[in-house]
C-alpha cells in the first residue's frame, strides 16, 4: 500500500477537538479503505503507526484513522499513545494526559484508563503518563505484557490504532517500535515527502521487516503531484 496523505488539521470555533481539512479527510477515507475494506483477507484489529524519524505527520495520522473509525464506521475505537517520550494524542483532542504511574514495569496503564472523547461518540483513549522525561525511561518500555494487554483490546474494541514513536534515532525514553510491532496485526509507516529521504525511510521500513513487523504499507505525508498548478 502506498498512499499519499495531508495531515494538516484545522480548529472548529466552536470547541478545541482538531478536525481533519477536506483534503485530509479524503485521503485518510482513502487510507482507511485500503488497510481495512479492501483486503482479501479479515482486517486486521490492531494498527500501529510509526514513522522513521521524528515529526513525519504519524501522530496527525493515527488520530484522524480513529477518529474516522469512530464517526462515520460507527466502531467501537481506541486509540492508545505509546509514545512516551514526546506524546501528542491528548494534545488532538484536548484532554488530559494520565498522571504518573506508581507501579512499576508496566508498559502500557490498564483498560480502565480510558478517556472518552467529548464530541466524539464511541472513540476512547488511553493517553500516555504524564511522566517528567528523566523518568520516563522507568516505565516506558515492551515486554510480553503488551500482547496480553492488546489480547483484551481486541475483546473490547472493534478497532485500535496504537501511535507509536519513530523507529530512528532509537532512544531509552520511549516504549520501542521494534518491539510493539511485533504484537500487532498491521504496521503503517509514515514518511513526509520532500523532507525524509527514500534512503531514511527505507531504512526505517527495513529494520522493521526484519524484526518480523507486518508493514501494511508507507503514507506519503505532504505528497503533492508535481505536474499539478500550484
Amino acid at each position: 500500500m502506498r498512499c499519499r496523505h495531508n495531515a494538516k488539521v484545522t480548529m472548529n470555533k466552536k470547541d478545541s477537538i482538531p478536525s481533519p481539512t477536506r483534503q485530509s479527510l479524503t485521503e485518510t477515507r482513502r487510507i482507511y479503505a485500503m488497510v481495512f475494506e479492501q483486503q482479501k483477507t479479515s482486517p486486521p484489529k490492531t494498527i500501529l503507526v510509526t514513522s522513521g524519524w521524528r515529526h513525519e505527520g504519524k501522530t496527525t495520522l493515527t488520530c484522524n484513522l480513529a477518529a474516522l473509525s469512530a464517526q462515520e464506521k460507527k466502531k467501537n475505537t481506541l486509540l492508545i499513545d505509546c509514545n512516551w517520550f514526546a506524546p501528542r494524542v491528548h494534545t488532538h483532542f484536548n484532554i488530559p494526559e494520565l498522571p504518573p504511574t506508581d507501579a512499576p514495569r508496566i508498559p502500557i496503564p490498564p483498560l480502565h484508563n480510558v478517556a472518552n472523547v467529548p464530541g466524539i461518540e464511541n472513540l476512547s483513549v488511553l493517553t500516555a503518563p504524564a511522566l517528567p522525561r528523566s523518568e520516563s525511561w522507568k516505565y516506558a518500555h515492551s515486554d510480553e505484557n503488551i500482547m496480553a494487554f492488546l489480547k483484551k483490546t481486541k475483546a473490547t474494541y472493534a478497532q485500535v490504532f496504537i501511535d507509536a514513536p519513530s523507529v530512528f534515532p532509537t532512544n531509552r525514553n520511549m516504549n520501542d517500535p521494534m518491539s510493539l510491532s511485533n504484537v500487532v496485526d498491521g504496521v503503517i509507516l509514515v514518511s513526509l515527502v520532500n523532507v525524509t529521504s527514500k534512503s531514511k525511510t527505507k531504512r526505517a521500513c527495513c529494520a522493521l521487516q526484519a524484526n518480523g513487523a507486518p508493514i501494511l504499507g508507507v503514507v506519503a505525508n505532504q505528497w503533492r503531484n508535481p505536474l499539478a498548478r500550484s
